[in-house]
């Protein structure tokens, strides 16, 4: 695959898409955050986003290799669905007249049986609309069946505990997928700044060496790595579902904390696997760990790591032992997405940010990622569910009006 990637801001572009790398337990916090509100469309908002943002991928890919026949489109779309992370496809049973997308394996599938309560309904809900977005782009320049229209249906679902997915494209009823394809353009940003306390830690180093390691998908279309499973996923994905959501929330309760909360829980979680994993890793001992002097180095470290994922830029501007942390994020890429599809925000929203940014103070001062904990539902509950546990509070937001996001973290 084509990547593009800026080493200064950490951003990955993938055929004109921004595509950053998240875990198994956020894409999955996240999605049943979405779920959780049953008096809103959450398919409707998880899936036509998923469609929107494969098909801006594929249609550009597309347009860059002219004289693709209908079945090899189908097979760079599964063959980016594999390098993702995201699981495997087969579009061998789809032809002009429709047919059935068979799935062997699926990292939400996978990650929606971590849940404890059954699900009832299949969950695959990215899985379908990637596939649904790469067959619109796949049929656009031609006069199949499929570019008339279509409703896909699943009809197996790994996420119920079954040993594939299936979907199958009903050409009788046709379904509105695309809705949201224009973004804004973006005004200008500060520059950035230089770290202002690097402590012992060389981040042009670590940067570089995550960007060289291979974190792509495995013969299974899955990235197991730092103790967890990995998607290259969309921005523009994560930011359509959190902010479609968001705007449903609000329309219908008028209360924005609900959605917040939610939210910011999902970074929390991100947080602790995503990067609790990456601490307790041999590639961290291995490559990050030999640079440490003091406790705070592991708040840099960390931080460095952050800054090859494409969430943004993160710099440090405060940091008070056992006490508090301010951090500043040029460009996030929450507060990017708010602006490119849904213009300037009424709030500040940069939740993973928030949710992580709490996350790190719990995991290296009131725990102490040090000793290699088990990152565990119990160590979890002790760390979140503690009335001394660390918070965040975002007080500046790229999308609102500020020159970059800013999350103050204190006990």
């Amino acid at each position: 695959m084509d990547i593009k990637f800026n080493k200064e801001k950490g951003q990955a572009n993938v055929y004109g898409s921004s595509m950053l790398f998240h875990c198994n337990h956020y894409n999955r916090s996240l999605q049943m955050s979405i779920e959780d509100a049953d008096f809103i469309d959450s398919e409707k908002i998880l899936v036509n986003s998923a469609a929107e943002t494969s098909y801006l991928q594929m249609k550009q890919y597309y347009s860059e290799n002219s004289g693709m026949s209908f079945s090899d489109k189908l097979n760079f779309a599964a063959k980016m669905f594999a390098f993702a992370g995201f699981g495997k496809l087969d579009f061998s049973g789809v032809n002009d007249n429709g047919g059935i997308v068979k799935q062997a394996s699926s990292h939400y599938g996978m990650a929606l049986k971590l849940t404890v309560l059954n699900r009832t309904n299949p969950g695959e809900y990215f899985d379908k609309g990637f596939i649904i977005g790469s067959l619109i782009a796949a049929s656009e320049e031609s006069d199949n069946a499929i570019s008339k229209g279509f409703t896909l249906k699943a009809t197996k679902s790994i996420s119920l505990d079954q040993d594939s997915s299936e979907f199958e494209i009903d050409l009788n009823e046709k379904t509105e997928y695309l809705e949201m394809l224009e973004k804004n353009e973006l005004p200008d940003f500060v520059e950035i700044p230089g770290i202002k306390n690097p402590g012992n830690i060389n981040k042009d180093a670590i940067v570089t060496a995550l960007a060289g390691m291979d974190l792509s998908g495995n013969d299974d279309g899955l990235i197991p790595a730092f103790g967890v499973y990995l998607t290259r996923m969309y921005a523009d994905y994560y930011n359509k579902i959190s902010f479609r959501f968001e705007k449903e929330i609000v329309k219908n309760s008028d209360v924005h904390d609900f959605a917040q909360i939610l939210l910011t829980e999902a970074g929390h979680i991100c947080g602790f696997n995503t990067m609790g994993g990456i601490m307790n890793s041999d590639e961290w001992y291995a490559m990050i760990k030999p640079m440490f002097q003091t406790k705070e180095d592991w708040m840099y470290g960390i931080i460095a790591c952050i800054d090859a994922l494409g969430w943004g830029v993160w710099r440090v501007e405060e940091l008070i032992p056992n006490e508090k942390m301010v951090i500043r994020v040029y460009e996030a890429y929450e507060s990017l997405g708010h602006l490119q599809w849904f213009g300037k925000s009424k709030f500040n929203n940069d939740y993973l940010v928030t949710g992580v940014s709490a996350a790190l103070m719990n995991l290296i001062y009131l725990g102490d990622a040090s000793t290699k904990p088990v990152y565990d539902k119990a160590y979890y509950a002790s760390l979140f569910m503690n009335e001394y546990c660390f918070k965040g509070q975002q007080t500046k937001c790229l999308a609102a009006g500020d020159d970059y996001s800013e999350i103050v973290v204190t006990g």
